[in-house]
């Protein structure tokens, strides 16, 4: 594969602060920025109603770290409007967000996006939790712990197998109707409970199911103020093709969330497969055709992933006493895809007039201050690196809606 490296020379200086350590970095804004004049309009009139934003993606994205940094800073500038969009992932047995966690005493299964054999409809999560238990009960709690987990309405996805469960929530008034979004099935439920002063914790039990299995999809948590609902859904290994081939995750998502912005963060494991530059162009357009389809006034930008690399492992033998023992040295090097899988999104986005965020080209630029940011696999960060790439996101987001600013006024 004819690989050419294309990273722009011409950038200004800017200073930030990331955990009391000052760092430079290049130029950091979004290319075609004019294309989220719609939002940064919404953006403008945060204190009158909720602006939905949804970020899409893989592990980058579960982990929690990097999202919710974003969310953060969006939410100091333009106020909360809540939690937004949260899963059970450690009832299904991996790694999510650290500031909630969800408690049951049952047993659960999960089926996730990327899974072989997997459910139908898997919900806005792309994940779904299955349970067998005649009576099943989750329950909720929330961590005041820098993001907004303060809630007012929660709105429970959920399929007891039949029409008329009835589900119970301390303290709260419940409503529950149908069909929350396409694709569902008749007995796929949205449970709104609504808590007459703010909380953090909340508990629902159903107190009746079909004979197959109970499924829960996930909540959406509000606060009941306006400002910015952040929600973030990731799932390890996730690629462009997973959401394509389950289509009905997104239509989900955007019934559901209805959001002003979708930010999609994939590539990352596209570039450690074996897909092709034109194929993973079109996976590129399917995704976006779809969500404009469904949604046609969202506004949508593509991020490039970060510089990762691959792994060699080279055996060799050493004479231990009177045997040899076989020992491994591991190296490093850049995976080179990720320059391809670079190049096709900042392409597509030119070609196609949609904001493109390069953070690729970030950390390039900055790979000082990503030097103590990785994970040992170096494709992931540890959780300072995942909150330096929130902030910078929130940077470039927020140059973009001074730019637009100033012509409007």
């Amino acid at each position: 594969m004819n690989i050419r490296w294309n990273i722009s020379k011409s950038f200004l200086t800017v200073m930030l602060a990331i955990a009391g350590t000052a760092v430079t970095a290049q130029t950091n804004t979004i290319a075609q920025d004019t294309a989220l004049d719609r939002f940064y309009a919404a953006l403008h009139k945060a204190n009158s109603h909720v602006i939905s934003i949804l970020h899409l993606g893989d592990s980058h994205i579960q982990a929690g770290f990097f999202p919710l940094t974003t969310a953060n800073y969006l939410q100091q500038a333009f106020g909360s409007a809540g939690r937004g969009w949260v899963f059970p992932f450690n009832l299904a047995g991996t790694n999510g967000p650290e500031d909630y966690r969800w408690n049951s005493t049952g047993r659960w299964q999960s089926a996730r996006v990327v899974d072989r054999y997997k459910d139908d409809p898997l919900g806005p999560g792309a994940i779904v939790l299955t349970s067998q238990s005649g009576a099943p009960a989750l329950a909720y709690s929330g961590k005041q712990d820098g993001i907004d987990n303060t809630i007012r309405v929660a709105e429970l996805f959920y399929d007891a197998g039949v029409d008329d469960s009835s589900i119970s929530a301390p303290g709260a008034d419940v409503q529950v109707t149908g069909v929350p979004f396409r694709g569902a099935g008749e007995t796929v439920k949205k449970a709104t409970l609504t808590f007459p002063e703010l909380v953090q914790s909340f508990q629902a039990r159903w107190d009746e199911k079909g004979n197959g299995p109970f499924r829960f999809y996930g909540a959406l948590l509000r606060n009941g103020h306006n400002g910015v609902l952040y929600s973030a859904i990731g799932i390890n290994g996730a690629m462009y093709q997973h959401y394509n081939e389950q289509s009905s995750i997104l239509t989900a998502q955007m019934d559901v969330l209805q959001p002003q912005l979708v930010i999609i963060s994939l590539g990352t494991n596209e570039a450690y497969s074996s897909l092709s530059a034109s194929s993973f162009r079109a996976q590129i357009d399917s995704t976006v055709q779809l969500i404009k389809r469904t949604r046609p006034d969202v506004s949508i930008v593509l991020t490039t992933p970060a510089e990762s690399k691959r792994t060699s492992k080279k055996a060799f033998r050493r004479k231990a006493g009177k045997k040899y023992r076989t020992y491994y040295k591991v190296a490093y090097y850049p995976n080179p895809y990720i320059t391809v899988v670079t190049q096709q999104i900042m392409n597509y986005c030119r070609e196609n007039g949609l904001a493109c965020w390069n953070f690729n080209a970030l950390t390039r630029s900055m790979a000082g201050s990503f030097s103590g940011a990785w994970a040992v696999d170096h494709i992931h960060f540890n959780a300072r690196g995942y909150q330096l790439q929130g902030r910078l996101l929130y940077e470039a987001l927020h140059a973009g809606y001074e730019k637009y600013l100033k012509t409007v006024e």
